[in-house]
C-alpha cells in the first residue's frame, strides 16, 4: 500500500467548509442511483453530544453498484463517463466518513460498518433495494441549524421526492428554461476526465427571500454569485476537488447565457450590476441582449459620445439623447456593443 490516509487531519482540512456539504454529497449520491423515485433524509441532534445522526435514505431498484466505492479513493466512478451525472472523483462518501464517528452503508450488494474498530463488510446483509446511509456526525448545534436552513436551498429533481425532516422540499419551476454551450469534464477512452464545451439545459431560479443567488450543478449549490438569478445547469460543472470555486472564464460564459435569456426582465438598476457588466465582455452576448441593455440603461433616444466633436455631442443632448462617453463600457463590451448596433455616434 502506497498511502495512509489520517482521518483526524482529513477531518480537520474538511471542517473550513461546514456541514452542509455532507447533506448534499449524499443527497446528489442519491439522486444519481438508476431508478430513484424517493430520497429521505432525517438529521436529529444527538442529545448532550455535540453530534447528529444523519440517515438518507433512497428506493433506487438496483442500489449501490459497487460498495468497494464507499472506501475506495478514486476508484473509477461509472458516473464520470455521464456529464449529466454529478459525481466524478469517487471521493465525496470518503470525505462524508472523515467527519463521522460512526457509519453503516447497506445496500443491496451487501453492508459495511464503519466504528472505533475499523472497518467490516457483511456481504450477505442485503436490502430488497436502495440504499441506506446512517451515520453520527460530528456537528454543534449550530452547525445543526445551519445544515437545516442550507438544505432547504437544494433544488431536487421534478421526479424525486426529496423528504427533509418531514417536510417535502419542493421542485421548484424555473422563470426561464434556456440551453447553451458551456465548459463541462468528458470522459475520454482512457478514463480520464477533460474538459470541453458541450451544449445544456440551463434553468433559471429567482431566489427565494433571504437567498444568495447561486450556481447550481443539477439541483446543488456549489457557488454563490450574488447575482440576480439561481443558475441550475444540467450537466458537469467545472469545480476544483473541493467543488467551491468556478473558473472566471467559465461564470462569464454562465452570466451571458442567463442575460441573453432574462434581458427583457432588467430594471433600470438591474441592467448595471456587475453579473450584466461581465455578461456584456463575452462573445456569446446578443445583439438583443445588448440592446435591452441599453435600453434600460439609457433609454431609446441614446448615442455615443465623439472626442472629437463636443459641438456633436452638445446637439444631441440639447435634442434630448442620453449621450454616453467612452468611459461607461470597456473596449471589448464596446466592441461588442458596436458589434450590436446598439448605440449611436452623436452626430
Amino acid at each position: 500500500m502506497w498511502f495512509d490516509v489520517d482521518k483526524n487531519g482529513l477531518a480537520k482540512l474538511l471542517e473550513r467548509r461546514g456541514k452542509s456539504w455532507v447533506v448534499f454529497e449524499l443527497a446528489q449520491n442519491a439522486w444519481d442511483e438508476s431508478g430513484v423515485t424517493q430520497v429521505t433524509i432525517t438529521l436529529e441532534p444527538v442529545p448532550q453530544r455535540s453530534c447528529c445522526h444523519l440517515t438518507v435514505e433512497d428506493d433506487s431498484p438496483m442500489g449501490f453498484r459497487d460498495l468497494a466505492h464507499a472506501y475506495r479513493l478514486f476508484a473509477e466512478s461509472y458516473k464520470k463517463q455521464n456529464p449529466a451525472q454529478r459525481g466524478r472523483f469517487n471521493l465525496g462518501e470518503k470525505l462524508v466518513l472523515a467527519l463521522c464517528e460512526s457509519a453503516t452503508i447497506s445496500t443491496t450488494t451487501g453492508t459495511v460498518v464503519f466504528d472505533d474498530r475499523g472497518r467490516h463488510n457483511h456481504p450477505s446483509q442485503k436490502r430488497p433495494a436502495g440504499t441506506a446511509f446512517e451515520a453520527v456526525v460530528k456537528m454543534t448545534r449550530e452547525e445543526y441549524e445551519t445544515v437545516c436552513t442550507d438544505v432547504h436551498r437544494l433544488l431536487p429533481p421534478p421526479v424525486v421526492e426529496t423528504w427533509f425532516n418531514g417536510v417535502l422540499l419542493p421542485s421548484r419551476v424555473p422563470v426561464v428554461s434556456t440551453s447553451g454551450s458551456l465548459m463541462t469534464e468528458l470522459c475520454g477512452s482512457d478514463g480520464v476526465l477533460r474538459r470541453s464545451k458541450r451544449r445544456t439545459r440551463v434553468l433559471i431560479h429567482q431566489p427565494l427571500p433571504g437567498e444568495v443567488a447561486s450556481v447550481y450543478e443539477m439541483g446543488i449549490p456549489v457557488a454563490e454569485t450574488g447575482d440576480q438569478f439561481h443558475v441550475d445547469i444540467q450537466q458537469k460543472v467545472p469545480l476544483t476537488m473541493e467543488r467551491d470555486a468556478l473558473p472566471d472564464a467559465f461564470l462569464r460564459d454562465v452570466r451571458a447565457l442567463v442575460l441573453n435569456a432574462t434581458a427583457d426582465r432588467l430594471t433600470t438598476e438591474g441592467a448595471s450590476a456587475r453579473w450584466v457588466r461581465d455578461a456584456l465582455e463575452d462573445d456569446t452576448v446578443t445583439a438583443m441582449a445588448i440592446e435591452q441593455v441599453l435600453d434600460r440603461q439609457y433609454g431609446t433616444k441614446r448615442v455615443s459620445a465623439d472626442p472629437s466633436d463636443p459641438e456633436a455631442n452638445a446637439l444631441a443632448f440639447a435634442h434630448g439623447y442620453t449621450v454616453i462617453h467612452g468611459g461607461a463600457f470597456s473596449a471589448t463590451q464596446w466592441e461588442h456593443i458596436r458589434a450590436a448596433q446598439g448605440e449611436r455616434p452623436a452626430w
